[in-house]
């Protein structure tokens, strides 16, 4: 290792430079200035390749920390080949052997689990992979798709080829025109017009350019990372974003207006998937009465004005001292005896489960029930900035899943109700959106019979 000590260098030429590679650094011991400098390159967090955020590019068919990978074919038979020793990457391929004409990979159309990324309208991305054959083949194909929140598919962008016995690399830009995307997915297509044959597929890559870089395996984390204090920036490939380095963490908050934190960017509400950071152990009774929590038209006086008073019953407990009871002095929640109720419909329950940054996923709510119990919930997600003025807002928040807790006349009184849903992302606020006292159940967004309810204090949990 060689050294270099420089003092009063100036340079007055326009051609005049001095090179750093990026494998040196520069150590001023005083005060170091640059003249008419006019921007400054912010260091790259995460893989520019977002195929990496969610598989392995360098071994496509092995499954991911979620126990997925693309492993199953329409007309055709994936594996994971070994012997292949050639590939311009140095993957293991993922070998598509034929069986019938257009063989394709399962790998969209099949649930959330192929989104690889958050994806919208008006944004440009590339898909590129490297292929090769057993013999020549043409009308291969790959696959951009554009998808909704379930995976299905609003939108796709094709790309045909032909495959020899070489490597290959092949690629597809698409700008994303459909205004329901919200995520993307890719595939991978043998002949349309061959039904024998083998290819191998290897190093796929997905930008968000409009056009394809140079390959990257997975995540591209700056050479100086450690190197960091209290109001470091980086930009964030994985979430588009800057991130701040504070209170001893990086939180993704810098170059945002949102005072309550990270947004992801699922729904409305900004969950962020368990890749992205969201916390996904599994736990019971992760709500209390040390809980922040946002609620309208749960308590009222029976009367025909005033607010949510305790006046006409002893209700005590607090909507998330999760204890059961019998007693109507232990109920949490009391609407009143009327019908419709003395209280609007409908009424809110919004709790802040946790202060994370990425959310906290929650899929499973349990209600100590009352006879007379409420019937249809709505329940929502949030990481957007929630409070007294805007939490019944339902812009601010991310629909998860329509419940039903019995209605009226349910019996089992003090019984525990547990209602699971599908919720895959993480959240800081959760809310209920109690809707009617309906006897059955209804899909969302149909409401039923209104009338006054009770219930016992209610939990959160994630299973």
């Amino acid at each position: 290792m060689s050294q270099l000590n420089v003092a009063n260098l100036q340079g007055n030429s326009p051609d005049f430079k001095i090179t750093v590679d990026k494998d040196s650094t520069l150590a001023p011991e005083g005060t170091i200035r640059f003249i008419q400098q006019k921007w400054q390159r912010i260091p790259v967090v995460n893989s520019k390749n977002f195929f990496a955020h969610k598989f392995f590019p360098l071994d496509i068919f092995t499954a991911n920390n979620a126990g997925q990978g693309f492993i199953d074919g329409t007309r055709c038979t994936l594996s994971r080949d070994t012997s292949v020793q050639n590939s311009p990457v140095g993957g293991v391929a993922l070998k598509m052997a034929l069986s019938g004409n257009d063989a394709y990979t399962n790998s969209y159309n099949n649930g959330s689990v192929y989104i690889i990324t958050p994806a919208e309208q008006g944004q440009q991305w590339t898909f590129s992979v490297y292929v090769k054959a057993d013999r020549s083949l043409s009308s291969c194909m790959i696959y951009i798709f554009e998808v909704d929140d379930s995976g299905n598919y609003t939108n796709f962008h094709t790309s045909t080829f032909g495959v020899s016995t070489s490597w290959q690399r092949v690629t597809r830009t698409a700008t994303f025109s459909n205004g329901n995307t919200t995520g993307l997915c890719v595939r991978m297509n043998g002949p349309t017009g061959s039904s024998t044959g083998n290819l191998w597929w290897d190093g796929a890559q997905v930008e968000l350019s409009s056009t394809a870089g140079t390959f990257t395996g997975g995540p591209d984390y700056p050479k100086e990372l450690a190197r960091k204090q209290t109001g470091s920036i980086q930009y964030n490939a994985e979430t588009t974003n800057l991130r701040l380095y504070k209170d001893l963490n990086w939180v993704n908050t810098a170059g945002t207006s949102n005072t309550g934190g990270a947004v992801g960017s699922y729904g409305t509400g900004g969950g962020f998937t368990v890749a992205e950071g969201a916390r996904d152990t599994a736990h019971n009774g992760m709500t209390g009465t040390e809980n922040e929590i946002l609620h309208e038209g749960l308590r009222y006086n029976d009367g025909t004005t005033g607010d949510e008073t305790l006046s006409a019953t002893s209700n005590v407990r607090s909507f998330l001292e999760y204890v059961s009871s019998t007693s109507s002095s232990d109920f949490a929640f009391h609407t009143g005896h009327s019908s419709p109720g003395n209280v609007a419909w409908p009424q809110y329950l919004a709790v802040k489960v946790t202060a994370f940054p990425y959310g906290q996923v929650v899929n499973r709510i349990r209600w100590y029930k009352h006879t007379n119990m409420v019937g249809n919930v709505n329940v929502w997600g949030s990481n957007q900035d929630i409070n007294r003025t805007n939490f019944t807002t339902k812009s601010n928040w991310t629909y998860l899943a329509r419940l039903h807790f019995g209605g009226s006349g349910s019996g089992s009184e003090g019984s525990q109700r547990s209602e699971s849903f599908s919720n895959t992302y993480g959240f800081r606020w959760y809310m209920l959106e109690m809707v009617d006292i309906n006897s059955s159940a209804l899909s969302y967004p149909s409401v039923g019979t209104q009338g006054g309810w009770a219930a016992y204090p209610v939990t959160f949990d994630n299973t």
